[in-house]
């Protein structure tokens, strides 16, 4: 259970009290990203989350917040999506306060010292060079990036680096002023905790948080009349494969049907892509199909690694497992297994409090209504056979396919074949 709090000003605490726990984590959330991003700027959220620990009025020395949080033995960092920048510190009960304070001047007092700024720049482009290099996190930017174009949706979330190497004190300063406001703003607090005292702290401790109205995200542009097939050619042991629809929004009722959908095609060790692509077929050691939802958009995908002598019969056998779900319903007895495996997995991930923060603050930052987790359960019971067909019914179209694969000479005749045969 927790409880959320929003005050005059729009800012939002959550506390999520927990027992059987020694651990406390504080994670601030801001309602900013890529997606909030214009062109010249692409990258500026991400880059503005690592300053946050590059030294702040009170703590004028990175080394200085470095060797705090380690005289603590926590865990830290920070992370930036399409629609949410986020930062956290799981920690021992005693260094509750001690964390809360250290986020909070962070979060308002960051000095984004220009002599920091110019160092951090490389540091970021190594990031972006890592994700390129690696080619199972690279079909992910791809796939991105194939799907929605020229627009945030679309855009790298760490940019390019001409727009990184352009980036002033001045900009990440009026950037800042505009998106971390205290509408923008909730802090998520998990753990043993004393419901009162965290949020008397808290809203103590945030209280100067200016307020005023931050930029929205432009509208995604979705157009799509065929299905689609996309290549980057790259020297690799394996292909990598995603083969996909465009999905729902958040705030579709059908995406608990999605999610069902997901996990019985590709969720568990027993889901159909798993049985067929791996245990049948011996094709891939990873594979697995999932349901991702943005405020404004949404797919619902398989991902393959593969050899690349096997990336034909691959694509073959997901689209074949998604024409049989599309037509027959999912039986009963399935159906219940896909939903108790689901319960079973949420109850197991979120025995942590970074995991209670992360659950409760994300869909605070999606939705500005998260749920408890017998409130997702509720749900999920309520999803019928025939829903969950309807969804893949109305999904799996070649109006909405779409197929990414990274790898050393993929053959496109063929793919093209296999795709337009899809129907």
């Amino acid at each position: 259970m927790f409880k959320k709090n929003t005050l005059s000003t729009g800012f939002r605490i959550i506390v999520a009290p927990m027992q059987g726990t020694n651990t406390v984590t504080i994670l601030v959330m801001c309602a900013t990203g890529s997606d909030y991003e214009t062109k010249p700027e692409n990258g500026i959220s991400h880059f503005l989350e690592h300053m946050f620990f590059k030294g702040t009025k009170n703590r004028p020395s990175a080394d200085g917040i470095r060797r705090e949080l380690d005289q603590m033995g926590s865990i830290s960092n920070a992370f930036t999506a399409h629609e949410t920048t986020g930062y956290f510190i799981k920690a021992g009960t005693p260094y509750l306060e001690r964390s809360i304070e250290i986020l909070a001047d962070i979060y308002r007092n960051s000095l984004l010292a220009p002599p920091e700024i110019e160092k951090e720049k490389q540091v970021v482009i190594e990031e972006m060079h890592m994700r390129r290099d690696d080619p199972a996190t690279r079909i992910w930017d791809l796939w991105d990036t194939y799907l929605y174009g020229d627009q945030p949706a679309g855009w790298d979330i760490a940019g390019k680096e001409e727009t990184v190497r352009s980036l002033s004190q001045e900009d990440l300063v009026r950037y800042f002023e505009h998106q971390y406001v205290a509408e923008n703003t909730a802090v998520i607090v998990a753990g043993n905790i004393d419901e009162a005292k965290v949020t008397e702290l808290v809203t103590s401790l945030f209280s100067d948080i200016r307020h005023s109205e931050p930029r929205t995200h432009v509208d995604v542009h979705e157009e799509q009349n065929e299905a689609r097939l996309h290549l980057e050619k790259k020297q690799t042991d394996q292909t990598h494969l995603i083969i996909g629809f465009r999905g729902y929004p958040v705030f579709r009722p059908e995406r608990y049907a999605a999610d069902l959908l997901a996990t019985v095609l590709g969720g568990s060790w027993s889901s159909r892509m798993f049985s067929k692509i791996r245990e049948e077929l011996g094709l891939a050691y990873t594979v697995y199909a999932a349901s991702e939802n943005y405020s404004n958009r949404g797919y619902l995908l398989t991902y393959a690694g593969v050899a690349h002598e096997n990336v034909e019969k691959t694509v073959e056998a997901v689209l074949d497992e998604y024409r049989r779900i599309r037509e027959d319903p999912v039986p009963a007895d399935e159906l219940l297994r896909t939903k108790d495996f689901i319960k079973g997995r949420m109850l197991m991930s979120l025995e942590t409090s970074n995991a209670v923060a992360s659950f409760v603050g994300s869909e605070e930052m999606l939705t500005g209504i998260p749920l408890t987790i017998d409130e997702v359960f509720a749900k999920l019971d309520l999803v019928t056979a025939s829903e969950v067909q309807a969804v893949a019914s109305e999904l799996f179209r070649p109006n909405r396919l779409n197929i990414a694969a990274l790898g050393t000479d993929p053959d496109r005749a063929r793919l093209e074949e296999l795709l337009f045969r899809f129907r």
